[in-house]
């Protein structure tokens, strides 16, 4: 085989990669399902963490990204990478034009006339663009600007989530709740001094009211956990989200997914940009936002002996 036909391994993994499985998922997501609110949020999580471990591959080895998506992407690899293009705090895929070391190399061809921040936009991201040879001319489809904003937006949501997804990943510890739930089992568990009791039917009122005007909100608990002598401080956190944003942004990861890992990559992004809200792009706002939290000890005692009659059955 020549060599100029490439790796067998690479060709495999952009041609057979299954972007028509996550376009069925997310196809199969319901408006009118209650259930499908947590797989929007589920999927988002899922395939911006995807991106980002694939993205990670093609900065360090382009020709062999199925190679180094198998070997290299384990979680300080991963951050190893955004740690060198990070600018002002958030990685930004333009800083790959500075040449960071250990990274791959994106540069411009001499014999067109192409910026490199452009030729990466193109090259790496897969923004559509045609080529006139005779002027040496490159004309961008979409903004190159656009591209590399999705990029780095999708990024900074999978490094700012990756506690979410190691609660998904290792055992579901996300627990779908609605305010009633929530109040009675703080009001039925947990002691909250008279001035905190007032302040928390307050948020619930507001997040009953806010609920009632979201057509895809929901909310969701997490539980963190603190070491202390007795044993832990256990805190149950709930969030509430915009399941609407999720959906938009997960089919928009998608796009920008399948021009990273293509060849020719060619999808655009502006349509299904239009659908995400600006703010949450942006970084000033969230889909997911925390509305309380509350907590209780827990006693460190392994020893502790259950009852049978607490299994016994009348």
């Amino acid at each position: 085989m020549s060599s100029e036909q490439g790796s067998p391994f690479k060709f495999l993994w952009q041609f057979r990669y299954p972007f028509a499985y996550w376009d069925n998922r997310l196809e199969k997501i319901n408006p009118y399902n209650e259930q499908d609110r947590l797989e929007a949020l589920y999927s988002l999580v899922q395939l911006t963490d995807i991106y980002a471990h694939i993205f990670a591959a093609y900065v360090r080895n382009p020709e062999q990204p199925w190679f180094f998506v198998k070997e290299n992407t384990f979680r300080g690899d991963i951050d190893g990478v955004l740690d060198k293009l990070r600018t002002e705090g958030m990685a930004t895929v333009g800083t790959l034009s500075e040449n960071p070391e250990g990274l791959a190399t994106f540069e411009a061809n001499e014999e067109y006339d192409l910026h490199e921040l452009d030729a990466i936009a193109g090259a790496l991201l897969g923004c559509p663009f045609t080529v006139d040879e005779e002027t040496g001319s490159v004309e961008f489809d979409e903004s190159p600007d656009l591209h590399r904003g999705v990029c780095n937006a999708i990024l900074d949501f999978a490094e700012n989530h990756t506690a979410l997804l190691n609660d998904f990943k290792h055992g579901f510890r996300i627990l779908p709740v609605t305010p009633d739930g929530i109040e009675h089992i703080v009001g039925s568990s947990m002691l909250l001094d008279e001035g905190d009791e007032d302040a928390f039917e307050e948020t619930l009122d507001l997040l009953r009211e806010e609920l009632e005007e979201a057509e895809w909100g929901f909310c969701f608990a997490r539980m963190h956990t603190e070491t202390a002598d007795y044993g832990y401080d256990i805190q149950l956190d709930v969030y509430q989200v915009d399941a609407w944003a999720c959906y938009k942004f997960a089919e928009l990861t998608l796009d920008a997914l399948h021009n990273l890992i293509s060849p020719n990559g060619g999808n655009y992004l502006e349509e299904s940009l239009a659908e995400v809200p600006d703010l949450v792009l942006e970084n000033e706002a969230t889909i997911m936002e925390h509305v309380l939290g509350v907590s209780t000890p827990l006693r460190d005692d392994p020893g502790t002996v259950v009852s049978k009659d607490e299994f016994r059955s009348d």
